[in-house]
């Protein structure tokens, strides 16, 4: 009879045993989500007003260009910090712009959007940072023509 409880109890603690290794590895959920790929940042953007452009021609107003831009944030710390300079870079921005669509390059070439971009895209980031700003996009360009 002492035999065979020991032969039980023996049964009983392997099977206990192989029970739990069979839930540990194979039915439970794991602790840590497998590689699931580059960490997203998480994005947030802030608009800037439209911006009217004038272009004079003889003394007199021929085309009105709006400017619709969109400063995206990978971080929003860094869009709080952005906020306390908004006025610098609209000014800075609307500067630029002026420079950019100037009645000869206007008649001349039209207007490219890629060069536009990369203007503004170096002016804010040199108003505000480098690292502040994680894209500048811009949401619309529209032209008027006065005539």
């Amino acid at each position: 009879m002492k035999k065979l409880l020991i032969v039980f109890v023996l049964l009983l603690l392997l099977g206990g045993g192989g029970g739990g290794a069979a839930w540990w590895f194979y039915f439970r959920a794991p602790d840590v989500a497998e590689d699931e790929g580059p960490v997203v940042p998480q994005l947030s953007q802030l608009e800037l007003e439209t911006i009217p452009i004038t272009v004079v021609r003889n003394g007199k107003p021929t085309y009105q260009f709006f400017f619709r831009i969109v400063l995206m944030f990978d971080d929003p710390l860094k869009m709080e910090m952005v906020q306390y300079n908004l006025p610098a870079v609209y000014d800075a921005v609307t500067t630029e712009l002026h420079h950019l669509m100037g009645r000869k390059q206007v008649e001349q070439g039209g207007f490219e959007e890629p060069l536009i971009r990369q203007r503004i895209d170096k002016v804010i980031k040199a108003r505000v940072g480098q690292d502040k700003i994680y894209k500048v996009s811009i949401r619309a360009m529209e032209r008027m023509d006065l005539k």
